[in-house]
């Protein structure tokens, strides 16, 4: 047992099914990597699991998740029937939680299988995870989001789905538009689904014009590769509040989110 940071290393997670622990793991890329994972209820060895990446944004870390998402909400979803069994987990961008850049080679290379995806490799010895066939997701919220798009258009195809929450990066829209131009035509024969959303009160766009969701739907439009692009109504810029909106129809977002990643990996 090691400790980083007050993180104890786990490496028994028999005990671990239905909760969200927070734990770290040894990579070649960033040496130590504090990390999160929720375990679905009666999570087993002998079983395999999709697996959902989420990529947090600015300032946060492996604990953003865990503090406005419960276990037990996760939990009731699987038990219901609502939800498959998933395992959700992901990594602290950057130790530097201000300076966090999801397209860091070293994290494309904690991220990415064909980079080596020592994370995701991880969460396959580990968890069962993601290991088999097109069974992964990302997730992403501001920065996060920003990170989410960047593997979108780098990579396509490589992940099942992508949701993209409070996307206000507009420094990287240059990169991202010339990574969407050169990949145009496997973009637009690819079906990995696509989902932006952009709250009506985030602050980075009320008050700083902040245009990087509306100017990405409209790249994304203008060169016709399917996406859904949903403005929220009284959704501010913080996670929580994304994922705990309702739609129209009455579901938590956090659920249509996750049913989202479900349908997609199962119509792949």
């Amino acid at each position: 047992m090691r400790v980083f940071d007050n993180i104890i290393e786990l490496t028994d997670f028999k005990d671990c099914a239905g909760e969200i622990n927070i734990s770290i793991f040894e990579t070649e890329e960033r040496s130590c990597v504090p990390y999160f994972v929720y375990l679905p209820p009666n999570w087993s060895v002998e079983e395999t699991y999709p697996l959902v990446l989420f990529l947090h944004g600015q300032g946060g870390d492996e604990g953003t998740f865990k503090k406005y998402v419960r276990a037990e909400q996760l939990n009731d979803w699987i038990s219901n029937g609502d939800l498959e069994p998933v395992v959700i987990a992901g990594i602290r961008g950057d130790n530097d939680r201000d300076n966090v850049q999801w397209f860091s080679e070293q994290n494309e290379c904690l991220l990415v299988k064909k980079q080596g995806g020592e994370f995701i490799q991880f969460c396959q010895n580990s968890f069962n995870a993601g290991g088999h066939g097109k069974q992964i997701s990302i997730e992403g919220h501001s920065r996060g989001a920003a990170g989410a798009i960047h593997y979108y258009l780098k990579y396509p195809g490589l992940f099942s789905s992508i949701v993209g929450m409070g996307y206000v990066s507009d420094y990287t829209l240059e990169n991202n538009f010339l990574l969407g131009q050169n990949n145009l035509e496997i973009l637009k024969g690819e079906s990995t689904p696509l989902r932006l959303e952009i709250g009506t009160e985030d602050s980075f766009v009320r008050t700083k014009n902040r245009r990087a969701s509306f100017e990405m739907h409209q790249f994304l439009k203008e060169n016709e590769i399917d996406h859904s692009f949903d403005i929220l109504h009284g959704v501010e810029h913080g996670f929580d509040t994304y994922w705990n909106y309702y739609s129209d129809e009455g579901m938590l977002n956090g659920l249509s989110h996750l049913k989202f990643h479900e349908r997609s990996r199962n119509c792949r």
